[in-house]
Formats: C-alpha cells, sequence, structure tokens
C-alpha cells in the first residue's frame, strides 16, 4: 500500500454517505440540518394523518407526535455527537503517537552525534529515519485505531523493521511489474 492511499487518508476527507453526518463547511451543516428538520416534520404529518382515520383524541395525537419526534432527533444527534467523539479520540491518539514517536526519532538522531563510531552514527541516523518515516505512513494510512496504540511499540523497533518491510515488498512488487507488466 502506498502512502495516502487509504480512502480516508486525509483529516478533512469524509465518506460521501447521506445519513454520516459529517459536514466539512457550513453549508453541509445546514444541508444536513435541512434533512433532519424535514425527516421529523414528514413523521409528523403522518402521525396526524393516520390519528384522523381512526377517530384519536387530540391530546393523544399531541402526545404520540411530542414522543416520536422527541426520539427521532434524539437518535440522530446521539450518532452526530458519537461521530465527532470518535473523530475527537483518533486526532487525540493521532497526535500523541506523532509526538512521542517522533521526538524520540530527533532525539535519537541528536545523540547519535556522540557516538563514536561512524557506522553506529549511520546506524542510528537510519534507524531514527526510518521511525519517522514509518510513523508518519502509519498516521496517514490507518484505518484502525490499533496501529496508533503507544502500548504496542513504545520503543519504535518495530515500526522501523515494518517500513523496512513493506519498502521490500514494494520493490519486489516493482521488479515483478517490471518483468510481466502484462
Amino acid at each position: 500500500m502506498k502512502a495516502y492511499q487509504h480512502e480516508l487518508a486525509h483529516s478533512y476527507e469524509h465518506r460521501r454517505r447521506l445519513f454520516q453526518f459529517s459536514s466539512a463547511s457550513l453549508f453541509q451543516s445546514l444541508i444536513t440540518a435541512i434533512i433532519v428538520g424535514v425527516v421529523v416534520a414528514l413523521v409528523g404529518v403522518v402521525i396526524i394523518k393516520v390519528s384522523q382515520t381512526g377517530q384519536i383524541p387530540w391530546y393523544i395525537l399531541a402526545s404520540v407526535e411530542g414522543i416520536v419526534q422527541l426520539l427521532i432527533v434524539t437518535v440522530l444527534l446521539t450518532i452526530l455527537l458519537e461521530q465527532r467523539r470518535k473523530r475527537s479520540i483518533r486526532r487525540t491518539l493521532e497526535l500523541a503517537f506523532l509526538n512521542h514517536h517522533i521526538r524520540n526519532a530527533m532525539t535519537q538522531m541528536t545523540m547519535a552525534s556522540n557516538a563514536a563510531d561512524p557506522e553506529e552514527q549511520q546506524r542510528f541516523m537510519r534507524d531514527a529515519t526510518a521511525r519517522v518515516s514509518e510513523t508518519l505512513f502509519r498516521v496517514a494510512n490507518s484505518a484502525d485505531l490499533t496501529g496508533l496504540s503507544l502500548e504496542v511499540d513504545l520503543f519504535g523497533k518495530e515500526l522501523a523493521h515494518e517500513g523496512e518491510e513493506r519498502e521490500k515488498g514494494d520493490e519486489r512488487q516493482a521488479k515483478e511489474f517490471a518483468t510481466n507488466p502484462h
């Protein structure tokens, strides 16, 4: 998988579904609010029409209509707030993940200058660079939140090795494509 290939690689991109209620602009928020209002109003009209055929007293009709509309608005707002809460949690995890791994990689690069052996300095620099690269790749392409957990790989060793393995796999695919382009 190449960088930014995931369908939601950028935080400003949203899925294009009718009832997701994710808005990137004021206009989209207004459209969503209008749709919710129309749905609630239509439910009220349907309840009134159904009650007219059954000769239901007005006070029962008003109570039922109010309860149904309250339930609809509650469900839709709950969906909206839950999506915003999940986005907020993801943003917090992304920032913590980036902060931890990139700061540690930069510290490693700074400390590499203290190594006496030039080969050891180069190894430290390569490891730190691989860690930064894989951290950015994982944040950009992680579909679930488990890939951004600090509990899994606190020191970043697996992070750098995953990047190397992915790059080797990409190189193999490029060689296979070069020999057999279809």
